[in-house]
């Protein structure tokens, strides 16, 4: 068979050794558990790889603990606290082990357990919470410093020695210091003694070392020693007020508190309101070529686009768009929606508002005709209207103005200013001069009127200037004209006079 497989490969051209045999495939690897504690072997080998379905658990008691040595001795110690200082010496039972490792025995290692344990018992211990025994460093005076800068009409020399000697027994906690102080009667609080204290540290530190001359440490610990009794004062009284408060005095400061976020709130969002007015009012900053829109075709795409976007925003077109004239209206036929409300907006607008609208042609008809032609009702109606003072009108803020245009304008665009050249080149320096801007930021009705009148004002005034130069010029020439009259007159009455006197001299013989 080997050698038929060999006379294949020579046919084929192929080399025997380039093909390698065959690795036979892994045998998997059985795994083999371990038989659980309590069932049988031969129970165990029924299951075969099938888990048991009940877990078998065999209760038993607990084993004994096994300890790694032998239990260590303990023996009655005597210890002395480093924070008394009356020498009181106490017992208290200790480990032999941890006597042996803190080497107060100080025996040699031949020594036997009880021979350590009395040498313990002979030396006493020191206390091991001792190091918790932090003392504060408490500022001391002298007699010359408190007479120098201590002295004070309300504290005597008795009474700050007491008070910094209650100081140093309690450690600066003042609800301690304030609840033990008692002096002859003196009733102080606790703001009073900390006003002492702090103000005797200040004033003998800069005593010592002056304030220019201190280091950065000296220097932040004397600022931290500055003590505003009267703010401390007014902290705890206000503290009071909020620990004895109502539930009914709660609730209103909730309130209040509500109430003062949504006016900050109202008063952002009218903020940017504002802001957002006056970047509308501003000119537009053109930043792009406009050659695409000089011609008609350009305009009319971009009437086209804007109608576009006033579609997606979801407004009513109310200009037509340019270059398509509007059809005219048959006399039967209702008119379209859009020249309706093309010819009256507030018509419209009114019957968005008021009612829905009509399904049938007839009855939209009616309705054009009912709003078009006055009714007696609806004249009735009118005559019921109360006709409101000026005065009224200025409080509810309300104006008659004739019919707008159809169209987004402003109403800057709309004020009646003069259109004289002369005005147009020096109203913006007179405008500047008096510290008006040329534009508006909130052009309201009141605020246009005024501008229009100081406009006319301005006119007027440039015309007056003009005349008033005129004449003055005129004056000029006049007067230079009266010189020149005079100096002549002056020319010929001595130039008469000159010829008369010739005239009178007598002639010489010949």
């Amino acid at each position: 068979m080997s050698g038929t497989v060999t006379d294949v490969r020579d046919v084929l051209g192929i080399d025997p050794g380039a093909l390698e045999p065959r690795q036979p495939p892994l045998k998997k690897q059985r795994t083999v558990e371990k038989r659980p504690d309590g069932i049988t072997r031969e129970l165990y080998a029924l299951l075969g790889e099938n888990a048991p379905p009940v877990a078998v658990v065999e209760h038993r008691f607990k084993d004994k603990p096994k300890f790694l040595g032998s239990v260590a001795p303990w023996r009655e110690q005597t210890f002395k606290n480093p924070a008394r200082k009356d020498g009181l010496e106490l017992r208290h039972w200790v480990r032999q082990s941890s006597l042996q490792e803190g080497g107060g025995a100080g025996g040699s290692g031949g020594v036997d357990g009880e021979q350590d344990g009395e040498v313990q018992q002979a030396l006493p211990l020191d206390y091991q919470f001792a190091r918790f025994n932090i003392k504060i460093n408490v500022l001391e005076y002298s007699d010359a410093e408190y007479d120098a800068v201590l002295k004070d009409d309300d504290w005597s020399r008795q009474e700050t020695d007491y008070l910094f000697n209650l100081i140093r027994d309690y450690d600066l906690r003042w609800v301690v210091i304030a609840d033990r102080y008692e002096f002859e009667g003196k009733d102080r609080t606790m703001e009073d003694l900390k006003a002492r204290y702090y103000s005797v540290c200040r004033n003998v530190m800069e005593m010592r070392t002056p304030v220019t001359m201190m280091s950065a440490e000296e220097g932040a610990l004397y600022s931290a020693m500055h003590y505003n009794k009267e703010q401390e004062v007014e902290r705890k009284r206000i503290v009071q007020m909020q620990l004895y408060r109502t539930p009914a005095e709660v609730e209103h400061e909730q309130h209040l508190i509500a109430e003062l976020r949504r006016i900050h709130d109202s008063h952002q969002q009218l903020l940017e309101e504002r802001e957002e007015l006056f970047n509308r009012l501003d000119y537009p900053q053109s930043t792009g070529s406009i050659t695409a829109y000089q011609g008609s075709q350009g305009l009319a795409t971009l009437a086209q686009n804007i109608l576009n976007s006033d579609r997606n925003k979801k407004r009513k077109s109310i200009v037509a768009p340019s270059g398509q004239p509007a059809e005219k209206e048959e006399p039967v036929k209702a008119p379209p929606a859009a020249a309706v409300a093309a010819a009256s907006p507030a018509i419209s607008r009114q019957g968005s508002i008021a009612e829905p609208a009509r399904a049938h042609g007839h009855q939209r008809t009616e309705s054009t005709a009912s709003a078009s032609a006055p009714t007696p009702l609806k004249d009735k109606n009118k005559s019921n209207i109360k006709q409101l003072s000026k005065a009224e009108e200025t409080q509810y803020n309300l104006s008659h103005h004739e019919k707008l245009q159809p169209g987004v304008f402003f109403r800057t665009m709309k004020m009646n200013l003069p259109k004289a050249n002369s005005f147009i080149n020096k109203s913006p320096a007179i405008m500047a001069e008096l510290n008006i801007p040329q534009i508006l930021s909130m052009p309201t009705s009141k605020t246009c009127a005024k501008y229009e009148v100081l406009a006319k004002e301005i006119a007027a005034l440039m015309d007056i200037r003009k005349q008033l130069e005129k004449v003055e010029q005129e004056t000029k020439i006049f007067k230079a004209q009266e010189a020149m009259g005079a100096d002549r007159s002056k020319r010929s009455a001595s130039v008469l006079s000159d010829v008369s006197r010739s005239s009178k001299r007598p002639k010489k013989e010949k």
